[in-house]
């Protein structure tokens, strides 16, 4: 398997810029948007994230859809969940979550928020956007969702402890919040990887470089511990191994690991440039070479390595207590 198709840059039109949703008012500084090294970014509060928003980024979005939904077995989310009328998508992306969950609960209004307006506009009449900041106090008011969902915001979040109370204030009583998040960092059982390997170093300099940001990639576990602090219930966390690419015999998991490879690759100079240039001071050209390196790895089937994942979700009680000061 050849990798050379994946360094190619994909062209830049505006596509899903032009389609960004018409049901908000945006102000100019929104779709004012910001370019380097050949790459899109958010104009709103531009700087905060340092991942791209451009056609290429949110297709990988859409292949890591998919590939969640190959790793639920087919669902789009797994808390259970009965007739909600009011449905969050914190950091939506493409959409596409929110869009097919409009279509599975027909009943419920769905809402993504994004930085980016680059959603987009032909959507269930019940599913809407919005550009926000979930680093900013949140205006959702209190017990208002049902269920509220966030996927890969690794990177994003500066302070957790406050973040996941302001989504326990946000739910209903009995509302539900889910989350799929991962690490970086490259795991192996059985001593594959070689020294030196690129792919080891590169998840090891991500973590590095999020953590001098101040919005550090977490330990998975500490999803679940987060969410029990922040007073929700019935927490259930369960940890999910994304191969590099398609070395596992199973062959549900070898289908996953394709996809954690096809993500990877193409997101891969998305994620990196910007953090490496801005923080560690890199040339564009040496991460350039490193990164040609970081793909060799991803698709050697002899190294038998995984990233950790995790899906977590909990329940705000029906009854909530008065919460407890955290220090």
């Amino acid at each position: 398997m050849d990798a050379d198709d994946y360094d190619r840059d994909s062209t830049f039109g505006g596509d899903r810029a032009s389609l960004a949703s018409s049901s908000t008012s945006l102000r100019s500084e929104v779709t004012r948007y910001e370019f380097e090294h050949g790459r899109r970014y958010h104009g709103y509060q531009a700087g905060k994230y340092y991942f791209p928003n451009d056609e290429k980024e949110l297709n990988r979005i859409d292949i890591e859809h998919h590939n969640q939904r190959l790793q639920m077995n087919g669902a789009l989310h797994l808390c259970p969940l009965e007739d909600p009328m009011e449905i969050i998508d914190i950091g939506t992306g493409s959409g596409v979550w929110c869009i097919e969950m409009a279509e599975a609960y027909p009943g419920a209004q769905v809402l993504g928020i994004d930085l980016s307006p680059v959603q987009p506009s032909w959507v269930p009449p019940n599913c809407h956007f919005e550009v926000d900041d979930f680093e900013l106090d949140w205006t959702y008011g209190d017990d208002r969702f049902d269920m509220m969902n966030h996927r890969f915001l690794i990177g994003s979040i500066s302070n957790h402890s406050h973040f996941y109370k302001q989504a326990y204030n946000a739910l209903k009583p009995g509302g539900w919040i889910e989350l799929v998040e991962m690490e970086a960092l490259l795991y192996c059982d059985d001593d594959t990887v070689p020294v030196g390997s690129a792919l080891r170093e590169w998840g090891e300099l991500i973590h590095e470089v999020f953590g001098k940001m101040g919005r550090p990639f977490l330990p998975v576990e500490k999803y679940k511990e987060h969410l029990e602090d922040a007073g929700f219930e019935n927490v259930t966390f369960k940890i999910v191994k994304r191969p590099t690419c398609d070395w596992p015999k199973d062959r549900r998991i070898k289908e996953i690991g394709r996809f954690c490879a096809l993500n990877l690759l193409e997101g891969l100079e998305g994620f990196t440039m910007a953090p490496f240039t801005r923080v560690l001071g890199w040339r564009p050209e040496e991460v350039t070479v490193f990164l040609a390196k970081v793909r060799k790895d991803i698709l050697r089937r002899r190294i038998h390595g995984y990233m950790k994942s995790c899906v977590c979700y909990g329940q705000k009680p029906l009854h909530p207590q008065q919460q407890p000061a955290h220090h």
